[in-house]
């Protein structure tokens, strides 16, 4: 059992957690699948409706905007599932690129209504109440589930142990601060079979296709925990231990602060980083923290 659910719930337990800070981004048209093959890593074309993939969507040089789970609501209209505050920058490049086709966007954020569900079960029962609109199930031991209802539902639980649970299974979250900062793989967005490496042409595919047939790949998102004096949150600096100095490490895209002292994080680091090196955050001199082995293979 994962430690979010042996620290929060019983055997059977579900918890819901308001994703708060999540929205949903909405792209609809007869051109709205041809439109989104040509923007996004993932290869969409059989994504029928009900079904779902993970993806990332890159500006012309290959940097990430967004990351986030893309729900085929009907065979033209798509919704993007992601941090709040990256909608801005991929809805930007959309209606940038989107002149020419037929298809149109909108963030549905304040129309609907989001709930991360949790269950070590696959047995999870949702409430219906109030017109669940999609279940979208994206991951597995715990089970976990996006629910997209019309209106709110009670939540027994806090957004924090659904960021904790994405940080155990190490898939990235990006907040708009840290847009056009790294390439996919960087975010290990390939893991997730977030990537088609065959699909063609797409925004920032020369920069993708180069860093796995040229050895190119330098850096790598790494799970880290450990202890801090003051909370963390994405954006912050690390630093890795050289000898008796300390150098920049990387950055931490995804935190969570599970008491005063005790912190958990998402980093990009260097993909060829020991395990053993000791790290710090920037500024907090006597925080430690420590690099978990990954729970996959990157591939």
């Amino acid at each position: 059992m994962s430690k979010v659910m042996s620290e929060h719930a019983s055997a059977s337990e579900t918890l819901l957690c308001p994703l708060d800070s999540y929205g949903l981004l909405a792209v609809s048209g007869d051109d709205a699948r041809s439109f989104l093959q040509g923007q996004l890593t993932a290869n969409i074309n059989s994504l029928k409706p009900g079904a779902h993939c993970y993806s990332a969507h890159c500006e012309p040089t290959g940097k990430t905007l967004s990351v986030f789970w893309l729900y085929c609501y009907s065979d033209n209209e798509f919704w993007l599932i992601l941090k709040h505050s990256a909608i801005a920058a991929s809805l930007a490049q959309f209606e940038k690129y989107g002149v020419f086709n037929k298809v149109s966007f909108e963030d549905k954020t304040k129309d609907i209504h989001l709930v991360g569900a949790i269950n070590p079960n696959d047995t999870l029962a949702v409430p219906q109440k109030n017109e669940l609109l999609a279940q979208v199930k994206v991951g597995s031991d715990p089970s976990q589930y996006v629910l997209i209802y019309k209106a709110e539902i009670a939540s027994d639980s806090d957004e924090k142990l659904w960021d904790a649970l994405e940080i155990e299974r190490v898939r990235p979250q990006l907040i708009s601060e840290l847009a056009k900062q790294f390439v996919p793989q960087m975010l290990n967005v390939q893991v997730w079979d977030g990537i088609d490496f065959k699909k063609g042409c797409y925004i920032g595919q020369e920069t993708v296709a180069r860093m796995r047939y040229l050895g190119k790949q330098k850096r790598a998102l790494f799970r880290v925990s450990g202890s801090a004096h003051s909370p963390i949150k994405a954006g912050a600096e690390v630093e890795r231990k050289v000898g008796d100095n300390w150098r920049r490490g990387g950055t931490i895209i995804l935190a969570v602060n599970r008491t005063d002292t005790q912190v958990d994080g998402l980093a990009v680091l260097p993909i060829d980083i020991e395990m053993g090196t000791p790290l710090r955050l920037r500024g907090d001199d006597d925080s430690l923290l420590e690099i978990h082995t990954l729970p996959y293979q990157l591939g």
